[in-house]
């Protein structure tokens, strides 16, 4: 709509002090011809809001021109108060200023908008917290100090539980994610951007050291990318199977297999399926029985026999 346009132009230009008309055409998706008539039409309605030309010129509003924002949708709601968990809220120790956020939007919110929350918080809660008993904690205070140095740009001497052996490191630390409620610090360590799984640091110490951050380093970004490049580093197998044409549909309809070619071969049918470890290939062999044989690979085969061997002489 054009309003929720017009409002957008307005928090952009507040935002960014100035910008072309391409830019702002790219962010809001629509034409430059359609960013000067919306222009015009702010102006008409008395906002303060000119175009520069020239190389260095843009749009941008007079002098510290701000405006207070009624007109929200229901879907600018949901982005921001759509309930994320307590759990993040917990950890970070900002539980009641979520509280003290809400009463004072609730203060300046019409009684459409009021309702609009409520039912927000009352239809969708995201959970996350795991069906385990052991649900993962975080000791706060360390990860108060990592915030600390976050946003103050201290360097960090922390204590890291390897797997044989607690190491102390320096850290120039750059930003903190959180997957399935466990927490990651990305800091630089000896010039290299590396990741550290917070319940592992068994200390962590503020320094007086002032760091200079990468002024180019985007942490969503760089997460994505990390993740990305951990993936492809891990081992695949590839597993052949013949199978029992009667369960290809059920095997076709698991999920979380990665099923890469069904062939028929002499009236028998043949599986592909890759698997991020071994024992996952054997133990899916094992649920199917006589239906399914493993072709290869030979390793898989000698392991299965193996197994099989163990649980007869076990009953």
């Amino acid at each position: 709509m054009k309003a929720d346009r017009l409002i957008s132009i307005l928090m952009l230009l507040q935002i960014n002090n100035q910008l072309t008309a391409n830019k702002l055409a790219n962010k809001l998706e629509v034409s430059v011809r359609t960013i000067y008539r919306d222009i015009d039409s702010l102006s008409g309605l008395g906002i303060p809001i000119i175009c520069d030309r020239g190389i260095n010129g843009g749009i941008k509003l007079l002098g510290d021109y701000k405006t207070s924002l009624t007109g929200i949708n229901r879907n600018e709601l949901y982005s921001l108060f759509i309930p994320t968990g307590d759990k993040i809220l917990n950890d970070l120790g900002i539980e009641k200023v979520k509280e003290s956020t809400m009463l004072k939007f609730l203060g300046s919110s019409s009684s459409n908008q009021i309702n609009e929350i409520k039912n927000i918080q009352n239809y969708i809660y995201i959970d996350m917290y795991t069906w385990s008993d052991d649900n993962i904690t975080v000791n706060t205070e360390i990860l108060a100090t990592l915030q600390s140095a976050i946003w103050n740009l201290n360097m960090l001497n922390i204590l890291y539980q390897k797997i044989d052996k607690i190491k102390e490191v320096s850290l120039s630390p750059l930003g903190l994610v959180c997957k399935r409620g466990n927490w990651y610090l990305i800091a630089i360590n000896n010039e290299i951007i590396k990741t550290y799984k917070v319940s592992s640091i068994k200390s962590a110490t503020l320094t007086n050291n002032i760091f200079d951050r990468p002024s180019d380093f985007n942490l969503e970004n760089h997460w994505k990318d990390s993740t990305s490049n951990f993936k492809s580093k891990i081992p695949k197998y590839k597993f052949k199977y013949k199978i029992n044409p009667s369960i290809l549909e059920l095997i076709k309809n698991r999920k979380f297999i990665s099923i890469k070619n069904i062939t028929n071969n002499l009236g028998h049918t043949y599986v592909d399926i890759e698997f991020d470890a071994m024992w996952q290939g054997i133990e899916f062999a094992f649920t199917y029985g006589r239906d399914i044989k493993i072709i290869e690979p030979s390793i898989a085969i000698e392991e299965l026999k193996k197994k099989a061997t163990e649980i007869i002489e076990l009953y």
